[in-house]
């Protein structure tokens, strides 16, 4: 046993720690104070270096506290920094007005606009349960160096609705044309000139859980006339998506017939926003894909980046080859008889005013003639609108 001068010893000397630790420790009541002096003065990093600080060496934690944090980080232009904050004071007040109304800025500024009008029913201003949220269009004229496959052309118009706080919906029309010869069609008629005009229908569906789970359904037509055959082309997709605050997962399955044969994509998408805002991004998608008994895998890449107030630039790469593959939710379809080799590319995006912005993009793709072991190059120029209500 030991003695009793020793046991009571260790008994003061962790009796002294903690009271020295008590004293050292910022009280609430001194947080309170000293953040609200940081607030009035605008010193928003100041403001969140002491509040995180604070609350790692275990200060309590208030709801003023934290709406000064998700503000500071507002104000820095870290949004998703901010709605980390702003979630926090709907924990302990789940109505709070102005944690709803900063979390769909921020959802607005991180261009999650489906996600941000979940936050309207918290707030006092009249949102028309059903309007036209938006609207855009895009051309693209490409280019090929063989003479068995002609200059095409490729446009689309894509309305967005919004028919409640939790459900938005999207049509869109598209359409494609190139002429081409293909000797090895031989139940084509007229194979050495074929003429593909091919029109679509395209509808995306998505549905807010809550504020951070959303389900995802597409539907895409396409009419793929071939000379003496035509085909109807039917293409579904159902998926999950889960908003964090620095990223967001979406998982996919796309299933369907395309040209009279079946097959079945499945799609992982992670969003990155490493800065908390729209200055630097990075989408990154692996698929899968199943058609007439052979699997492919292609990873598609694309990273943005903020040049100016209005203007970013970005670059995509798709690693792979492929045919008969989707993206965007199945809003670009590629069906051409040649396959992919490999599609890499990029794009300006200028911001004319808050609401209307403009891009201009280019694209290479090396691409395999159908049955044959020759391979050209196709080279595609794209201009786009959008315009948000």
């Amino acid at each position: 046993m030991y003695p009793k001068s020793i046991i009571t010893y260790i008994i003061f000397f962790f009796l002294s720690i903690h009271a020295v630790c008590a004293q050292n420790k910022t009280s609430a009541i001194e947080a309170d104070i000293h953040s609200y002096s940081l607030y009035e003065n605008g010193q928003w990093k100041e403001l969140l270096n002491y509040s995180t600080d604070y609350l790692k060496n275990g200060g309590e934690e208030f709801l003023y506290l934290r709406l000064r944090m998700g503000y500071a980080a507002f104000m820095l232009n870290n949004f998703s920094e901010a709605i980390k904050h702003y979630n926090a004071v709907l924990k302990t007040d789940h109505q709070n007005g102005i944690a709803h109304y900063y979390i769909k800025q921020c959802r607005i500024f991180l261009k999650q606009d489906e996600m941000a009008d979940f936050e309207n029913i918290y707030l006092s201003e009249k949102i028309k349960p059903y309007n036209i949220t938006g609207i855009s269009t895009e051309g693209s004229f490409k280019s090929t160096n063989t003479a068995s496959r002609e200059n095409a052309y490729y446009q689309d118009i894509l309305l967005s609705t919004r028919l409640h706080r939790k459900l938005h919906m999207q049509h869109g029309l598209n359409y494609y044309s190139q002429a081409i010869s293909e000797t090895d069609l031989t139940g084509v008629t007229k194979n050495n000139q074929i003429k593909i005009n091919q029109p679509g229908y395209y509808n995306r569906t998505s549905f807010n859980i809550n504020n951070s789970w959303q389900i995802i359904g597409a539907y895409h037509y396409t009419n793929t006339p071939f000379n003496n055959f035509t085909y109807n082309n039917h293409i579904g997709m159902l998926g999950v998506k889960y908003f964090s605050n620095y990223w967001s997962l979406q998982a996919d399955a796309i299933a369907g017939n395309m040209i009279d044969t079946s097959l079945q994509q499945y799609d992982l998408q992670l969003a990155l926003y490493p800065l908390g805002n729209m200055n630097l991004y990075f989408f990154t998608t692996g698929t899968m894909r199943s058609r007439n008994g052979e699997n492919n895998f292609n990873l598609h890449e694309v990273a943005g980046l903020k040049l100016h107030d209005k203007l970013w630039i970005q670059g995509n790469i798709t690693i792979g080859s492929f045919k008969n593959y989707f993206e965007n939710d199945a809003f670009y379809v590629y069906n051409s008889i040649d396959k992919d080799i490999i599609k890499t590319g990029g794009a300006i995006f200028y911001t004319i005013k808050s609401k209307l912005s403009i891009h201009l993009g280019y694209i290479f793709e090396q691409k395999q003639l159908y049955n044959k072991e020759f391979y050209y190059y196709q080279h595609s120029i794209t201009g786009g609108l959008s315009c948000k209500f």
